[in-house]
């Protein structure tokens, strides 16, 4: 191929992508209003935070805690709140431009063995609610257990979202009767409890 018939070739197809273009530009126009083009909207991310959920040693009636903490002043609240002793602290970084806390903890426990976590969060994005899933496990009946005030508490970052949130509490008992199993595992129980803030 000469240079003569090189730039033929490529003038003659220069007409052509302009064409295309236009025509996909008045598509585009005139197809505005009956076709959605999806928006790049992420889910709501969730960040488990280093040292949660853990359980504190207390003697101070609280009673439990279901909070959106939107701001470092609301954290250092629930924190003071929960311990005032100060030992209990968020170690991981917060960026309260991009994300808010989910923080969570029970009433005064009167013996070990009580644990609570954060185990999901569920999001309707028709009626833009976010539901937050507790998981609350006490020890049975015939578990041992020691006599020591305590409260278990649970803190995850969520990105930062206008919906509404709301908590719902699912309790689960542990029975610690050894089974004839090699593993010994655990049973447990289970009781559904909502609970709308």
């Amino acid at each position: 191929m000469t240079k003569k018939s090189r730039t033929t070739l490529n003038m003659s197809l220069i007409p052509l992508v302009v064409i295309v273009l236009l025509m996909l530009g008045a598509g585009y126009f005139l197809l505005q209003g009956e076709i959605k083009i999806p928006r790049l909207k992420k889910d709501t991310e969730i960040r488990r935070l280093d040292g949660f959920p853990t359980t504190i040693t207390t003697e101070r009636p609280l009673e439990k805690q279901r909070r959106v903490i939107k701001s470092k002043e609301e954290l250092a609240e629930f924190l003071n709140y929960i311990d005032p002793t100060g030992l209990t602290e968020v170690r991981d970084p917060v960026n309260f431009d991009r994300e808010y806390l989910l923080a969570v903890s029970t009433d005064l426990q009167d013996e070990t063995g009580h644990k609570m976590r954060i185990k999901k969060v569920y999001e309707d994005k028709n009626k833009r609610h976010l539901l937050v899933l507790i998981e609350e496990t006490n020890k049975g009946n015939n578990c041992e257990v020691e006599a020591e005030s305590n409260i278990a508490a649970d803190v995850v970052a969520i990105s930062k979202t206008d919906y509404e949130i709301s908590f719902d509490r699912v309790t689960k008992v542990e029975d610690c009767e050894e089974k004839e199993s090699s593993e010994g595992a655990a049973e447990t129980k289970q009781q559904t409890t909502t609970e709308t803030q």
